[in-house]
């Protein structure tokens, strides 16, 4: 293991706690990279990089994929930690979308916090931690039935190929292989450039309801997910624990809304929700440190980027320090209640741990909790969401001693919505659904065309590590 400089370290953590590793292994801490770390100061420096590092050449982001995407033994391992500007803003206005491109290592933070109450992004991820770049390169979402995942919101990359030169993808004059670039995986090269569309600024109004009937929420969900913007639930009470049976929801209202020919302006208690209880105390923020807690009000109305994340305070980061082993599937929207309920036979003998805003004395199960999201249909060759989506994320306990036990369990799951069609999170643990046979189903055309683009870019295969090899391209260094 090749040790970065301390300045580069600092430069890459940004002064959020939980990532002062990052260029030696991920956020989780499951997969070591093992390349020699660069962090490059300026564009000139990225290409001389790209052009000179040994293969094969990866970047990381802040670290949140537990799959082994920036794996890079013997290579080059890349962070855009100090490319992170603001290069050219375009205001929105009520009748048209404004726009913002940054540099490649740009957080959504970052975004945020420059936006200030100029404008507004559609949607988040649940950590805005997340550089952009990385977030688009595995199909990383948030939450509503008429939401895209972040790729989508994306009109211009620009890449650097394998030679050092540069490429770019826009919706105006190349709109199909910006599609095809969209969701790329790090094989494409090295996101320079990026523009993102930006809309009006809106606050956003949530509910957040604690301890309701799981079995009553499952029946309803299409008519819930309709009676607002976006909505996540979540659930402890699949298997064994305090929260068998029951979950917790959160019910999201944009104002003003960015479409109000799809608004849902406000909020009615649904009645599916049974003796649920409106939480109107403060909670912990997600990953926040144990010691000095992170708390918010779930329930309530503030700047849409604090109530569509989970780890932003008044556009600031809270500590990811405390860290969960991911897993996320997608299925056809309409097959939702009966993927569900095959999740919950296939975790019924699982142990949960405390649902969240429990308030005896909480136990650690193998899964922390598992998260519901809908998100709409996009034409990224490499989507995860190709149609309208049920995502179902499963947060596993973090501890390194558990590790073996997820990996035998994940299986047994992933098999349980094969017959669903599920596909994968890039950026999560599937290794059934990341079969080379299974993704050739799955994605067809378009991950023919998507290996002919890499082939373009990178005639040599420098940016692809085993991990790709073994899934895209069936061969192995």
């Amino acid at each position: 293991q090749v040790l970065a400089p301390s300045k580069d370290v600092l430069a890459v953590a940004r002064g959020c706690r939980g990532y002062e590793e990052t260029l030696q292994k991920n956020w989780c801490g499951n997969v070591s990279f093992g390349g020699a770390p660069t962090v490059p100061h300026s564009l000139a420096e990225l290409q001389d990089a790209v052009r000179s590092g040994a293969a094969p050449l990866r970047v990381v982001g802040r670290g949140h994929s537990f799959t082994p995407l920036a794996a890079c033994k013997g290579g080059t391992l890349i962070s855009l930690a100090r490319l992170n500007r603001v290069l050219d803003f375009q205001p929105p206005t009520q009748d048209h979308l404004g726009s913002i491109t940054i540099e490649g290592g740009t957080t959504y933070t970052e975004i945020a916090q420059f936006l200030g109450q100029r404008g507004g992004l559609r949607n988040l991820p649940s950590c805005p931690q997340f550089t952009v770049a990385g977030a688009i390169a595995t199909g990383t979402h948030g939450s509503g039935v008429h939401i895209q995942n972040l790729a989508a919101d994306v009109s211009m990359i620009e890449f650097i190929k394998a030679d050092g030169s540069l490429i770019t993808y826009s919706r105006a004059e190349n709109p199909e292989l910006l599609e095809g670039s969209r969701v790329h995986l790090g094989c494409l090269g090295i996101i320079s450039r990026l523009t993102v569309d930006v809309v009006p600024f809106y606050e956003v109004e949530t509910h957040c309801y604690l301890d309701a009937p799981l079995d009553s929420v499952i029946d309803n969900l299409p008519d819930l997910w309709k009676s607002c913007d976006s909505l996540s639930f979540w659930t402890a009470g699949f298997g064994q624990g305090h929260g068998a049976g029951r979950c917790w929801l959160t019910f999201r209202h944009f104002a003003p809304h960015w479409n109000p020919l799809v608004a849902v302006a406000t909020h009615t208690r649904p009645v599916a929700l049974g003796d649920a209880t409106l939480c109107k105390r403060s909670l912990n923020r997600y990953c926040t440190d144990l010691d000095k807690p992170v708390q918010f009000h779930p329930t309530g109305k503030g700047p849409w980027h604090d109530r569509l994340s989970l780890t932003l305070d008044n556009a600031h980061e809270t500590s990811m320090a405390v860290v969960d082993l991911q897993a996320e599937f997608f299925v056809p929207l309409e097959n939702a209640k009966a993927a569900i309920c095959a999740v919950w036979e296939t975790t019924r003998k699982w142990s949960f741990s405390s649902p969240w805003g429990y308030e005896g004395e909480g136990m650690k199960g193998l899964v922390d909790a598992m998260e519901f999201r809908q998100v709409k249909a996009d034409r990224a060759w490499l989507s995860p969401q190709a149609m309208d989506s049920l995502g179902i994320h499963v947060s596993f306990n973090g501890d390194p001693a558990r590790r073996a036990e997820v990996l035998e369990a994940l299986p047994v799951l992933e098999h349980a919505l094969e017959p669903f069609g599920a596909r994968a999170h890039w950026g999560k643990l599937a290794p059934v659904t990341f079969r080379p046979s299974r993704l050739q189903q799955l994605y067809g055309d378009g991950l023919e065309k998507f290996q002919a683009l890499c082939k373009v870019h990178d005639p040599a295969g420098k940016f692809r590590n085993h991990h790709i090899d073994s899934m895209l391209f069936a061969t192995a260094r």
